[in-house]
């Protein structure tokens, strides 16, 4: 209760793995699918496609897996598996493009973010300095809902981004409204992360993301748990 009442003196709270606000109680393995639609400024559909998602809490290595896998545009498959520690601090990731003919494999470090890019059997490697505490890009959606977010309070969740113009590439995160969705009870959040902009509903009962809408570039997308 006390840190409830310390939080909502705050304006700004930066929450790093290992933050007491994240309840690593509440991560469980789990094997879920999302329907994502992807529509440009027109509102004409440019992808429409399923993404299967996996989480494994492996306690007895210490280690959490985050793996998805896609086929978007159709035919051309692509997958990307993150590994945290138990209290989420990014430790590899892996990405494949199998028809472009290019992977990553990503090590992290407190400062240091070590990216090995294979691209037609030729290998480059690039190191990006990071300041301490940051997530990874392909594993911080995934645990929006474990967090204890308060009305109020801002949120900033750093976060290694090798695509974008610097390598970290922060959230920022508001508790926006409370809604109803697939007659559930959730939270909803806002959230800005560099140019684009979006919103993220959350059963309050069991965590998980239900549903995420937002913007990048010119393309909008929908994001829905089937």
């Amino acid at each position: 209760m006390m840190w409830i009442l310390f939080l909502a003196m705050l304006q700004t709270v930066v929450v790093r793995p290992g933050s007491p606000l994240i309840r690593y109680d509440l991560v469980r393995s789990s094997h879920d699918f999302y329907r994502n639609t992807i529509t440009d400024s027109s509102g004409a559909i440019r992808y429409d496609f399923m993404m299967e998602d996996f989480t494994v809490v492996d306690t007895a290595r210490g280690r959490i897996v985050f793996a998805r896998s896609r086929q978007v545009p159709p035919g051309s498959f692509s997958t990307d598996t993150s590994e945290t520690d138990l209290w989420l601090r990014p430790v590899r990731m892996h990405e494949a493009h199998f028809q472009r003919g290019v992977s990553f494999d990503m090590t992290f470090g407190d400062t240091v973010a070590s990216v090995r890019t294979l691209r037609n059997g030729v290998a480059t490697v690039r190191n990006y300095p990071m300041q301490p505490g940051y997530f990874e890009d392909n594993m911080i959606e995934y645990i929006f809902g474990y967090v204890d977010w308060q009305k109020g309070v801002t949120y900033v969740l750093d976060n290694f981004n090798k695509d974008a113009p610097k390598p970290s590439d922060p959230y920022t995160i508001e508790y926006a409204f409370d809604d109803r969705l697939m007659q559930k009870t959730c939270t909803v959040l806002r959230f800005v992360r560099g140019s684009g902009t979006g919103y993220i509903w959350i059963d309050k009962a069991t965590r998980k993301v239900l549903k995420q809408v937002g913007s990048f570039g010119s393309l909008n997308y929908v994001m829905v748990l089937e």
